[in-house]
């Protein structure tokens, strides 16, 4: 439709705008055109862009959007879109502007593979419906959530998430806050590698127990394994024997491979070889109590304190040769043991059971034992030995 400009004050627009806008142009419903605001009042705001009538805009379009806290005045340039052309009358508004500059915000975020900010709104089928700031809202599929959490805990929260999907034809959208977690978890690693030192010491913590080891966070979500085996020094049958989650702990970087991203953890390695301070745990003849950690052919091995083990040869178990009883132990069982031999070199300690003193009377001397059976107390003894006199 062409539309004949009316004539304009050429401080507002310039010469040259006035100039090009003497003669009738096209202008086309969708089109976005400079106004000024020449009135406003409680239903409409009025905006004059050159043209002989003047358009004009609900105020409700004003109070949505990113400047609904903005007071609109008298001059003030506004950008409106052209809604409605009937004969000179030209109807505009102001939230479709908003709305397209948004769409073109969004459409460059999403080319550029930037984040955007969406609040959780209501739980729908299959995800959540979220405002990122556009009149439609865009879908957050359940599967992109990438969070544990209760759906009622979500509404109203603001989440970064990627738009996966943009279609500005159809209006549809669906975002991502899985892809961005992935995103901050793959640069997080990135600057782990770049200053991850082998056989350097880190702090970490304790986030997953499995039958062969244990994963430890050691900064921004990056996680590595501390095999069982690299627990303690002691034997550990599974990790959760020695392990919780969420327990704060030392760890010796082993080795690790920034292509597969797999890093290998100790702690016993972190907290130091104790048997190179054995001898100052153990002496030789010293008698403690220990606790029975595996039965195996050939004895028993016992847990002693610092987190020590020792054998008990069976040898030390099978009394019957020596005229007692065999000792039958179990695992769990509490024993009092002696240190017989500390082997720092050999990681050993050898271990018996403490000499206790006999109460049991050789059968040649039993019969000088008199229990009180025969009637015949000492002091008779003694009368007996005054007669002979």
């Amino acid at each position: 439709m062409t539309v004949e400009k009316g004539k304009l004050d050429e401080d507002y627009f310039g010469t040259p705008l006035n100039v090009a806008m003497s003669v009738p142009f096209t202008i086309e419903v969708g089109d976005i055109i400079l106004g000024r605001i020449s009135k406003v009042d409680e239903e409409f705001v009025y905006v004059s862009t050159g043209f002989k009538s003047e358009g004009r805009i609900p105020v409700a379009e004003f109070r949505r959007g990113p400047d609904a806290d903005k007071e609109w005045k008298i001059d003030d340039e506004v950008e409106v879109m052209v809604d409605r052309v009937s004969g000179e009358d030209i109807y505009l508004s102001y939230e479709k502007v908003v709305a397209r500059r948004l769409w073109d915000t969004l459409a460059k975020k999403h080319e550029d593979g930037e984040p955007v900010e969406a609040e959780i709104i209501q739980q729908v089928k299959g995800g959540y419906r979220t405002d990122i700031g556009l009149p439609r809202h865009a879908f957050l599929p359940g599967s992109h959530l990438g969070i544990q959490t209760q759906a009622s805990e979500l509404i109203g929260k603001k989440l970064p998430v990627y738009i996966i999907e943009f279609n500005t034809e159809t209006e549809n959208i669906v975002v991502s806050h899985r892809e961005w977690l992935k995103k901050q978890q793959d640069e997080a690693q990135g600057e782990a590698f770049e200053t991850l030192q082998k056989d350097s010491i880190i702090d970490g913590r304790v986030t997953r127990l499995t039958n062969f080891g244990a994963f430890v966070d050691i900064g921004g979500g990056v996680e590595g394994l501390v095999h069982v085996s690299e627990i303690a020094w002691s034997r550990v049958g599974h990790p959760s024997q020695a392990l919780s989650c969420g327990q704060e702990v030392k760890v010796k970087v082993l080795d690790f491979d920034p292509d597969s991203k797999r890093i290998s953890l100790s702690m016993k390695q972190a907290a130091g070889d104790p048997w190179d301070k054995v001898d100052e745990h153990f002496a030789v003849g010293e008698i403690i109590v220990g606790s029975v950690v595996k039965m195996v052919k050939f004895g028993a091995f016992v847990m002693l304190r610092d987190g020590f083990e020792g054998l008990l040869h069976i040898s030390e178990l099978e009394q019957e040769k020596a005229g007692g009883e065999n000792i039958k132990l179990n695992s769990g069982d509490e024993v009092k043991v002696k240190i017989l031999n500390v082997d720092p070199k050999g990681r050993r300690i050898k271990l018996g059971l403490p000499v206790e003193k006999s109460s049991k009377v050789s059968g040649e001397f039993k019969q000088y034992i008199d229990n009180g059976s025969s009637g015949i107390s000492i002091g008779d003894m003694i009368d007996l030995d005054k007669n002979k006199e």
